[in-house]
Formats: structure tokens, C-alpha cells, sequence
């Protein structure tokens, strides 16, 4: 490689591997299809979206989570195949060691570097992805429309109650959830029909904050958008998973998880997730995985053109 496309690559020196692959496993797709990823100065996300473009998810790493990190020369946005990225990542993530990141290199691939010390030498551990041009996905949030509501709830719990709705769903490919809620009184619910009736009363103690636009809101989503969004939050117990739904005027749903990573990013520290109190967090340590899907009552054309 020459000097000028060394100079010029975007760089990023992952503490433990291990943390992205938690993020990514939030977004997982079962398909061999394409993310996009973007690097740039205020840190990298991974984008990915369904074929239907009603569901969208992303994670994002702030500049502050890595060792090193630079992107001369702007932003950087290409396509990789979720599946190599995600198989690559984990071989590496064995070792629980710093990884570094570089984009592009000569041949316009993602590279991935890790050094090992070996019985008195250094061992350099490398893979090389293959990448191809991707535009960044238009954001459904482009088209979010005041007012909004909005519930705060733990990770923990959206991923009980979407585990719960799961039995309903059985043997149909077009089953949905029904999300309620109302201003007065707070009331939150969640009703399953398909194969089977489920409804879930989340009890307003649970939740970290409510506001309701409208005396009621009410809207429906696929069960299996749903379950992408809630059944794959990052840390086995979800520990230090905040999670935010806000639902905006024509049913758009947006679901943020703030994953509290420090536990695994401070692995020289490591005293496990309980150790951490929430005055202990650094921002800098909490990474986002964000989810955006359309309402099955609404037009999804209009919502994907």
C-alpha cells in the first residue's frame, strides 16, 4: 500500500472486539445481505434495512469508545455482507485483544488487524473484506411528524414481553402487535392476535418516563419487525440497557437501546456489570442500537419512497 492511501484511510482501534460484536448481534439478519457502514468523525455506525424498507436499525460507536480514531479526507460509506462481517468480528473477538480497523486499503477492502504477542515474538493476525459502493439508506426518521409520544422502560423487560407475545405468532407469517397507550389513566399495552390473543399490561412503575400525545395512541406493527427490534439487545441479562419507544403522529416507531458497554470496554478493570453504578457511567462508553419501523396501518410505500 502507498503512502498516500495509508494517509488517507479512516482508522479506528477497537478496545475489545468483543463490544462490537454484542452491538452487531442487536441487528442481526438471518439473509446474506448488505450493510452499509459509515465512518466518520463523530464515530462508526453500521446500517442495515429490510428488503421492504419498513424497518431499519442501525448501531452507532462513538469517536471516544476507541484507542485511536480518524477519518482524514470525510466521510467513508460502503457495503459490506452482514454475515462476513459478523463471522469475521467473532473469530476475533476469541481473543478479546485490540483489533484495529482500516478503510480503504489498495484493493478498496475493510482491514482487520490484530497483534498477538507469541512465545517472544509478535504474531499479525489479518483478514480482509471485500466491500462494494453503497448510499448511505434514506432514514425514516426524515419523515417523523410532531407530536410524539414516547414510554422509557428497561431492556429487560421489552425483551420479556415480546418473548411472551411469541406463542401467538405460531404457524402465521402476518401476525402483529397492537401498542396502546393512554394519557388518562398512564396505561401501556400490548396485544397479540394471530394464532392466538395475548395482551400485556405494562405497569406504569416499570417505566422510567410517559408522555402521551393524544388522549390515546394507538397503532399496530409485524410481530416479526417487533421481535428483531427487542429479542437481540445486546448483553445476555441486558444489564445497563435503557431503553426509549417513541411513537410520532402517523404510527412511525423508534426504538433506542443505550448499552452500557464499560464492563467490556474496560476489560483491564473488569469487575463485572453489577460493579457499575449508573453515577459510574461514561457516555463515551455506551453505544446505541436504534430501530425504525412503519405502522401496519400506514401506507408503507409513502413511508419508503
Amino acid at each position: 500500500m502507498d503512502s498516500t492511501t495509508s494517509g488517507s484511510q479512516a482508522h479506528a482501534k477497537v478496545p475489545n472486539v468483543r463490544a462490537l460484536v454484542q452491538m452487531l448481534q442487536a441487528i442481526k439478519s438471518t439473509a446474506k445481505q448488505h450493510c452499509t457502514v459509515v465512518m466518520g468523525t463523530e464515530g462508526l455506525s453500521v446500517r442495515w434495512e429490510i428488503d421492504s424498507k419498513t424497518l431499519q436499525s442501525s448501531i452507532f460507536l462513538r469517536q471516544e469508545m476507541f484507542l485511536e480514531y480518524r477519518c482524514p479526507g470525510g466521510v467513508r460509506v460502503f457495503g459490506l455482507q452482514f454475515n462476513h462481517l459478523m463471522d469475521t468480528l467473532q473469530v476475533f473477538a476469541s481473543s478479546g485483544h485490540e483489533l484495529v480497523l482500516k478503510y480503504p486499503n489498495a484493493n478498496m477492502q475493510l482491514e482487520c488487524q490484530m497483534s498477538e504477542q507469541g512465545e517472544g515474538n509478535v504474531v499479525n493476525i489479518y483478514a480482509q473484506l471485500d466491500s462494494q459502493e453503497m448510499p448511505i439508506p434514506k432514514d425514516l426518521s426524515d419523515y417523523w411528524q410532531d407530536p410524539s409520544s414516547y414510554f422509557l422502560i428497561s431492556g429487560m423487560l421489552l425483551k420479556e414481553m415480546i418473548e411472551d407475545l411469541e406463542w401467538t405468532a405460531v404457524g402465521s407469517n402476518n401476525s402483529t402487535v397492537e401498542v396502546c397507550m393512554q394519557r388518562q389513566p398512564r396505561r401501556l399495552l400490548f396485544t397479540a392476535q394471530a394464532a392466538g390473543s395475548l395482551q400485556i399490561e405494562i405497569p406504569t412503575g416499570d417505566l422510567g418516563g410517559f408522555s402521551c400525545a393524544e388522549a390515546e395512541v394507538r397503532f399496530s406493527y409485524k410481530y416479526k419487525n417487533l421481535r428483531t427490534a427487542l429479542s437481540n439487545i445486546p448483553q445476555k441479562d441486558t444489564t445497563g440497557v435503557n431503553s426509549k419507544v417513541s411513537i410520532d403522529a402517523q404510527g412511525l416507531m423508534k426504538i433506542t437501546h443505550m448499552v452500557n458497554l464499560q464492563h467490556i470496554m474496560d476489560q483491564d478493570s473488569y469487575m463485572g456489570p453489577s460493579a457499575y453504578s449508573e453515577s459510574q457511567v461514561d457516555i463515551s462508553r455506551t453505544g446505541i442500537v436504534s430501530f425504525m419501523m412503519v405502522a401496519e396501518d400506514v401506507d408503507e410505500a409513502d413511508a419508503a419512497d
